[in-house]
């Protein structure tokens, strides 16, 4: 269970990184697609990152 919750831990550090440098330059996280800006940015990073943060608040409950 705690290697679980290390991978969780680390996702959401990747997305939250993913998330603060695409609000600052959305061309260093989408680098795949042809536009980028910072809604897309929001789309791909930060609401993965709200729903891991959701998860990883639920298993520090069940610990």
């Amino acid at each position: 269970m705690e290697t679980v919750a290390t991978g969780i831990d680390i996702l959401f550090l990747v997305t939250l990184l993913g998330t603060i440098l695409g609000l600052i330059r959305p061309v260093i996280v989408l680098w795949f697609m042809h536009r980028f800006n910072r809604l897309t940015v929001l789309k791909y990073y930060g609401i993965p990152a709200i729903l891991i943060y959701f998860i990883k608040l639920s298993l520090a409950h069940w610990t």
